[in-house]
């Protein structure tokens, strides 16, 4: 078995200032490496335009060691993870960090909704500081090749340029029709009428096909659909695993914990496309702002998000920090509030996240009753999408997106990144209360399509 690294050592170089430095030095280390191993790109991707700069300030480039294929599991994640993850609330006396960074060797991977995960133990590192400018090298032990590799590459990034960005999108079907998902919405309004939930958070899918270069696909994703938790998970294949890719352009944080001991949580409800003019785009989130259905729908999950982290916070420390603030991506204006608390010093880290699981922002509230629901009227697993993605530290710190605005691939093939036809699978939904029109929520489901399918040159398919 696969164990969390234990031994770290790092050194911090200076980093270059371009915009998409970090993911051409991925690149060239990941090409390095090979294919064979598990990689993630942890890409804080609007990091040069963002007017949130705190939440990316970070990236993360992570890396498998060479035996480490990724490790499945099929359900219990967090209980799996709470095994191997093993820190509590509060820091004690000796738990101090042996770098700046927040992210020391440890676990990478995804948590689907369902509950299974794929994760692997990163043995080489390097986390980019994009406000200071450097890069931090680590691994589990000195390992001179690979901070030489690290400085070759970073050498040599001035001559990089961007590859082509190739694949196509074909056989796009949707998991229900329109009139399907209408009648979905009104099932779902009959049971908020009965009072069986307040909102529910519906979803459906788009699958299809795509031929190409996962990587390059992501590429393209990322200029289009630059966000704070961009992110690119490479799996290979393996005994009984198939090659897996995972490409996310989330905006949302699930959970992030501090090594201190500090939660916090960042729930999005509430879109609006981008508009064509600057006067469209002003009346699109002033519309977002004041209207009461998206305030209504964002504090009813801000409310369950408080709820989730209070199970384990010390008492008092409970924090809203905003409610219902608008914030603008390069496709949407999203509403979003931030949740924090302080874990009472016995609490599992593990178990904080698995009582707040999965994100409320995509189930619902109250959270059990509608997920009953939606298990009745949702035909397909959601897997990774609306799940969460991101990295455990050794130092007991976590940082989690959300799985929104993601694309999953898979072959069985052997997963070549050049030749291989991999299934495509894109999840999609929207919150459904008493007073939603169900036309206007088939919209959305359309508009929120876009900053994928269109990156990849595809449309919505229409019945």
């Amino acid at each position: 078995m696969i164990s969390m690294p234990s031994r770290r050592c790092w050194t911090s170089v200076p980093f270059p200032e371009e915009e998409d430095a970090a993911a051409q030095l991925f690149a060239a280390l990941w090409g390095r490496l090979g294919a064979h191993v598990a990689a993630a790109f942890l890409d804080s991707s609007d990091h040069a335009r963002t007017t949130a700069p705190q939440r990316s300030r970070y990236s993360i480039l992570a890396f498998s060691s060479a035996e480490d294929l990724g490790t499945s599991v099929d359900a219990a994640a967090f209980d799996w993870l709470a095994e191997r993850w093993r820190h509590k609330g509060a820091a004690h006396q000796g738990d101090a960090a042996i770098s700046p960074s927040p992210f020391q060797l440890g676990w990478v991977g995804w948590i689907g909704y369902e509950g299974q995960a794929r994760l692997f133990a990163a043995h080489r590192a390097v986390v980019v500081d994009h406000h200071l400018g450097t890069a931090e090298i680590q691994s589990t032990h000195r390992d001179a090749w690979w901070q030489q590799v690290v400085l070759e590459e970073l050498d040599a990034l001035h001559q990089e340029q961007p590859g082509p960005i190739g694949g196509e999108l074909s056989a796009l079907t949707a998991r229900d029709s329109r009139a399907q998902y209408l009648a979905k919405i009104q099932a779902a309004q009959a049971e908020i009428r009965e009072g069986n939930s307040y909102e529910v958070c519906l979803t459906t899918a788009v699958n299809g096909e795509f031929r190409g270069s996962p990587w390059q696909a992501y590429r393209r994703l990322r200029e289009h659909n630059r966000a704070p938790f961009t992110q690119y998970l490479h799996f290979p294949p393996g005994s009984a695993q198939e090659a897996m890719a995972v490409l996310s352009t989330s905006p949302e944080r699930f959970a992030s914990i501090t090594s201190d001991g500090t939660i916090l949580s960042e729930p999005i409800k509430g879109t609006r496309p981008r508009g064509m003019t600057a006067e469209d785009d002003a009346s699109q989130l002033f519309d977002l702002q004041t209207h009461p259905k998206d305030r209504a729908e964002n504090v009813m999950i801000a409310d369950l998000v408080r709820n989730d982290l209070s199970i384990h916070a010390e008492p008092g420390s409970l924090r809203t920090e905003r409610l219902c603030a608008v914030e603008t991506y390069a496709t949407v204006h999203q509403m979003v509030s931030t949740i924090s608390a302080r874990l009472a010093a016995q609490a599992g880290r593990a178990r904080a996240l698995k009582d707040a699981f999965p994100p409320g922002s995509m189930t619902g509230a109250p959270k059990g009753s509608t997920m009953n629901i939606l298990a009745r009227l949702e035909t397909g697993e959601r897997g990774p999408y609306s799940g969460v993605a991101g990295w455990f530290s050794s130092t007991g710190s976590c940082d989690l997106s959300v799985l929104i605005r993601t694309a999953v691939l898979r072959s069985d093939r052997g997963g070549s990144e050049a030749t291989d036809t991999w299934s495509f699978h894109l999840g999609l939904g929207g919150a459904i209360t008493a007073d939603s029109v169900p036309d206007a929520e088939w919209d959305e489901i359309i508009t929120k399509s876009r900053g994928v399918l269109n990156s990849l040159g595809a449309e919505f398919p229409q019945d």
